[in-house]
């Protein structure tokens, strides 16, 4: 068996679960960015000048930590390719800690309602002509992100010993595949130890 396979079939390494983290987290990160833009909560209005017209509000506004947990999911990607052993194990902690956070707003939200709505800068004399409306598309979203964020986390956490690391097999201790050299350096390098290369080439 060549180094090349020994490494590859090392046991324990699972490069399959590596790739189903990275996308869980991107699917993550796009459910979260969805939900900020997805409007929650909406009211109609009669205005003065208009007519009657829809006033909503989009998760980014009600819940302003959808962007920034979106983005830094992206960032835990590829934090997760580049880290390995306790690091990583940190990072899954941490992925673990924002997706139970999400959820348990998700939860308090069904509960109790942690948000106030307030409708838009509206023309004087707007009068609401419809009761406030909900939108379950939002919710939804967080939750399924929030879900996602908590299986991932929780695989890196507990399984970071099964995950390869990023460029491993290729810097791995006594790995003996030949080395690709470059010409041009080679030539370079025949020249400055006072070699004739052009004599190796001829024969």
């Amino acid at each position: 068996m060549s180094t090349e396979q020994a490494s590859e079939s090392r046991p324990g390494r699972s490069p399959r679960l590596l790739w189903s983290v990275v996308l869980l987290l991107l699917a993550a990160a796009g459910l979260l960015w969805g939900s900020s833009a997805v409007t929650w909560v909406g009211q109609r209005f009669r205005t003065p000048f208009s007519g009657e017209q829809t006033s909503g509000v989009t998760g980014a506004v009600l819940r302003p930590e959808l962007v920034p947990v979106a983005l830094a999911t992206l960032a835990a990607i590829a934090a997760v390719l580049a880290t390995g052993g306790w690091l990583r194990r940190v990072l899954g902690a941490l992925v673990v800690v924002a997706g139970g956070l999400l959820g348990w707003r998700v939860v308090a939200w069904q509960i109790e309602g942690w948000f106030a709505y307030s409708a838009p800068s509206l023309p004087q004399g707007s009068v609401p002509v419809s009761g406030i409306t909900t939108n379950p598309a939002g919710p939804l979203l967080m939750s399924a992100g929030a879900v996602l964020l908590l299986v991932a986390g929780a695989v890196v956490l507990l399984r970071a010993g099964r995950l390869p690391a990023m460029g491993a097999r290729y810097s791995a201790p006594g790995d003996t595949r030949r080395k690709v050299v470059d010409p041009d350096k080679k030539l370079w390098e025949a020249l400055d130890s006072g070699e004739d290369p052009t004599v190796e080439q001829d024969r």
